[in-house]
């Protein structure tokens, strides 16, 4: 029987050892190939890959040769043979040269050859970005719709929005705060995550018709779609924690003046039956800065976890920290306890984690923007003390 095989080269200016840890390693995989990933590196160990638009890869590493050579079985989620996959590496003068071969006899797998090189070829270009810049071509290419997500509430359905851009699509649309949208160009959007998915093939200037629901009615909107801007992070992890301390600093006195002046009974006072007090906030904020700990340790582990749901707005979690800090000072104090334990594990980030610019990269951006989340319940924390 008649074997395809499809052949790729690409050079790196990256460690040949970079390469491979791309390869065998489920956070650094999510960097540049899929959406999530599990993987056990080792002869006879299985891999699983998944996108956030449902298709997935399977198969098991057939054999490892540290920095030298990936070999695995691949197959997609539909019926088919698998291929056989092989990845070897050489490194010489500061570069690593990759070549990659796809092979199979399988007839579905013949029939779409050549989606499957496109995909590859797209894979390894992505790989090239992120280990010689940090940049992920998949994000970097992906246009907006210039909304800023903010925290769901019972029965959304969707994604409901803290804001909308200036000069985005979104917001020339007429999109506004506390619309929860629920589709985009025909695909629902129940997560974050699921609009970006819903964007793939997308490019700035295409419109997107987006379902959305205000105030209990349904309504749409034709939405132009945005470049996505490319922010640069800090060359060195102590010049990103001095930002993130800093931005820190800046929103603590806007919290602490929030409270200026409130009792401890009105701080204890939730809005309406199954709402936040303004004491249930800081707890969430304490809550989000111990998670975001866990998530820096085992992003510098490259053992980052993937979960199914998040935990920060638990609320027998944010009942059991305000058990433990009973006052409003006192969980500003603990709050401000686990920033500076941020700090100080970003001050202490590896030079080795450093030079993995793919993951440094998403771990800067992740932190740039993190003192912003405490901002954005400001205005909550306003109207539980006001009422």
């Amino acid at each position: 029987m008649a074997t395809k095989t499809i052949s790729l080269k690409r050079t790196i200016n990256a460690p040949a050892e970079h390469v491979y840890h791309a390869f065998t390693n489920a956070t650094s995989l999510r960097e540049w190939f899929c959406d999530g990933a599990m993987v056990q590196p080792r002869v006879g160990g299985r891999l699983y890959c998944q996108w956030d638009d449902g298709h997935a890869l399977m198969g098991k590493y057939t054999a490892l040769t540290p920095e030298k050579k990936i070999a695995l079985d691949l197959r997609g989620d539909e019926e088919g043979d698998y291929s056989q996959c092989v990845i070897t590496l050489s490194f010489k003068d500061d570069v690593t040269s990759l070549q990659l071969t796809d092979s199979s006899e399988g007839k579905l797998w013949i029939k779409t050859a050549d989606e499957c090189e496109a995909n590859w070829n797209a894979a390894l270009d992505n790989l090239k970005s992120v280990l010689e810049t940090g940049i992920d071509l998949r994000l970097a290419r992906r246009p907006v719709l210039g909304v800023e997500i903010g925290e769901p509430k019972p029965g959304d359905e969707g994604v409901r929005l803290d804001g909308v851009t200036e000069g985005m699509g979104a917001r020339e649309a007429g999109l506004q705060q506390g619309d929860v949208i629920l589709s985009v160009s025909g695909k629902k959007t129940p997560s974050w995550n699921a609009i970006g998915a819903a964007l793939n093939g997308h490019a700035a200037g295409d419109k997107v018709k987006v379902v959305f629901r205000r105030n209990g009615k349904t309504m749409n909107a034709t939405v132009t779609l945005s470049a996505r801007p490319v922010p640069e992070v800090p060359a060195t992890a102590e010049a990103l924690a001095e930002i993130v301390a800093r931005k820190y600093t800046e929103v603590n006195r806007d919290l602490t003046q929030a409270f200026k002046g409130v009792s401890e009974e009105k701080a204890a006072r939730a809005p309406a039956p199954g709402e936040w007090s303004a004491r249930h906030v800081l707890a969430h904020l304490i809550a989000e800065e111990r998670n975001l700990h866990t998530w820096l340790a085992d992003m510098i582990a490259s053992n980052e976890p993937w979960y199914d749901g998040e935990t920060g707005a638990l609320r027998i979690r944010l009942d059991a920290v305000i058990n433990g800090f009973p006052t409003v000072q006192a969980l500003l104090t603990e709050l401000k306890r686990n920033e500076a334990e941020t700090v100080a594990l970003l001050n202490a980030l590896p030079d080795e984690f450093v030079a993995r610019k793919g993951s440094y990269r998403r771990l800067a951006l992740r932190m740039l923007s993190w003192p912003d989340h405490a901002r954005e319940h400001l205005s909550q924390i306003v109207t539980a003390v006001r009422h």
